[in-house]
This record gives structure tokens, sequence and C-alpha cells, in this order.
């Protein structure tokens, strides 16, 4: 062989090697990050707790404000925030930056709970904190209380303190929040009984962003008549989805009139298969970001969570995980936007006006 054949050789080997070092570094990567542990140090413990939890007095309770965060520099930037708890009440927003609890570092945990404490161990502490944030580059303080509460029953009573009903022009739009969906009989019968409040609106908004849980088809039932949200899921132990094969004729009143669903990248688990369901009808429209794609299992270890992927489930077909529901209308409002408005959400007026 020629020896300028003989170099070009050996570049292409290494050229070959290197790319699928980095093709296995970054399979490594995704691999360690969907495997990642879900500690006590963070909100999402709580929250996965508490829904997995199997009996009412196995949900871990902590002292919290009402928010999901996600660290950025210097602080948690708030991805959401609770109707009617502590933050929402003092006008904390999402995009807000927090910056420090008692002019300490916040923690969106131990600013509130005693670090040293195991999570069972954690006592309601009846104090006020002043919490400084900042807002499009202006930082303010107020004073809070939090409370001393499991986040499944806070996200129950998040959705029941975010209904409304309200006026534009001469129709008469529905909203609800469903932060976290549940089968309970007695939380099926709670939304059930919700949903007649929407008996005489002409459009309605179903707000999934930042939602967890776990769908029945009795969800779907108050939306979509007999089988026309039903999907098929090609593994029967799929935790988050609990799909009858056949839907049975529901005496349930069905909210029959348009519907827009609002989804982003926090939408999981059996919110985001619910928001899948709900796009059937053609006069429901999703709008906003792709959802998470997370529809897999979660084990526990001690004190430790890992999530395991669905990624061998297939969603009428086709894998979901990682994938998610790309909503019909792609409207970004990142995180780190602080507004005085939600683009989201006027967009889904919009949309409703145009068709009711």
């Amino acid at each position: 062989m020629h020896s300028t054949d003989h170099s070009n050789l050996v570049r292409a080997c290494r050229a070959i090697l290197c790319c699928a070092a980095v093709l296995l570094t970054q399979l490594a990567a995704a691999q360690n990050s969907e495997n990642a542990a879900i500690t006590p140090d963070t909100l999402e413990y709580y929250l996965v707790q508490a829904f997995q939890a199997p009996t009412v007095q196995t949900r871990i309770a902590l002292n919290h404000i009402g928010i999901e965060v996600h660290p950025v520099d210097d602080g948690f930037l708030v991805t959401a925030s609770l109707e009617g708890y502590p933050a929402h009440q003092v006008g904390i927003e999402r995009g807000d930056k927090i910056l420090r609890a008692d002019e300490k570092p916040f923690h969106p945990v131990y600013s509130f709970n005693a670090k040293n404490s195991e999570p069972n161990d954690f006592s309601p502490a009846n104090a006020v904190h002043l919490l400084e944030f900042e807002r499009r580059g202006e930082v303010a303080s107020v004073e809070i209380s939090p409370v001393f509460e499991n986040l499944y029953d806070s996200y129950r009573s998040a959705i029941l303190n975010s209904v409304q009903e309200f006026s534009v022009g001469n129709k008469t739009i529905g909203y609800i929040r469903i932060w976290g969906l549940s089968r309970s009989t007695s939380d099926l019968f709670t939304l059930e009984r919700t949903m007649r409040m929407f008996r005489d609106s002409d459009g309605m908004i179903i707000d999934l962003r930042n939602s967890y849980g776990f769908l029945s088809s009795k969800h779907l039932d108050l939306f979509v008549r007999n089988d026309r949200g039903n999907f098929e899921v090609s593994d029967a132990s799929n935790r988050h989805a609990a799909i009858a094969q056949n839907f049975p004729a529901s005496a349930t009143r069905t909210f029959t009139r348009p519907i827009v669903v609002l989804v982003n990248s926090k939408t999981r688990g059996g919110a985001e298969l619910f928001a899948h369901g709900l796009a059937k009808p053609e006069r429901t429209t999703t709008l906003g970001e792709s959802t998470a794609g997370k529809i897999g299992s979660y084990s526990h270890n001690g004190n430790t969570i890992r999530y395991s992927p669905a990624d061998q489930v297939l969603i009428d077909g086709q894998i979901f995980e990682s994938q998610g529901v790309v909503p019909n209308d792609s409207v970004a409002f990142p995180f780190s936007q602080s507004s005085r408005s939600d683009p989201q959400f006027e967009t889904a007026v919009d949309v409703l006006l145009g068709v009711i």
C-alpha cells in the first residue's frame, strides 16, 4: 500500500473511532440523565413520592410555599405558582427568580425545613419568612408563611383554586388548571362535580402546564364522548395510563364545546397522555410547547427515587417516551421570560373566540 493511502486510511479510522467515542459518551450521558437520582433536596422528590405513595398516611408532608422551581445562577427560577398557595398569594409569579430567604441563599426545601432532618421527620413550622426575588431586573421582598402539607393534597387544592369562568364580548370561557391527575374515586367525583360549573361555557381552556399524575378513562369521559378519546397502550403495565379497551357508555355529562389544551415541557406522565387523548376530537386544539415524554416508572430505594424510561411502550403504535405531545399551535413561553402577560393563555383565548 502506498504510504499516502495508508495515512489516509489511518486518519479515516481515527475519525470513525472518535465519532464512536463521542456517540458512546452521549449515550452514556443520556442514560445517566434518564436514571438520575431524585433526592430529598428537590421538590420533585416530594411530588413524585406523594403521588406514588400507596396510602394517605405515607405521603410526606413538608413546609412549602406552592411553587415549582429550576436551579439557576444565584437562585431558583419559578416555573409555576400554585393557585391559592403562599407564593401565589403574595404575588410570586412564574419567571421570578427567588434569591434569598431570611437573608440566606434560598432553597425550596431547606429554607423552610430542617436540613438535618429526615423527610418523614419534618414538622410544621409556623414562621414568617422574608423572601427576596428578582423580576425583570428589579429586586423585591415579601413576607411569606409556608403551609405544611403533602404535594398530592396541594395539587388537588390548587385545581379547585384555579377554576374560573370569564366573559369576552358576548362569549363565556371556562378555565381549569389540572395540576395533578388522580384515579381516586373521590377525586374523580370532585372533578366531575367541578365540571358542572362550565355547563354554560361556550368554550374551555384546560391548562396542563407543569401537570403530573395518572390517567383514567374516566378523566377523558368528562370531555370526550364514548371511544373518541381512546388510544392504544402496548404495555398494560404502564402505570400512567389506565385506559379501558372499550369505553363504556357514560352517564357523565361530557363537555362537547370547543376546547384548547395548554401544554409545556413540564407536562409529564398521565397528564401528557391526557393531552394526547383530548386532542382526538377536531374541536380540540393543543397549544404551547411539546410535552416531556416521560411516561416511565419510578423506583424507590431509601431516600432516592430513580426514573426508568418507558422506551418500549407504544402509544397508538408510536414511541411516546422522549417524544411527548407536539401541540397543534406552537407558542413559546420560556420559563426565564418574566412578563405581565401569558402569551399561551392569550393565544388560547383568541383561538376559542375564532371558533365559538
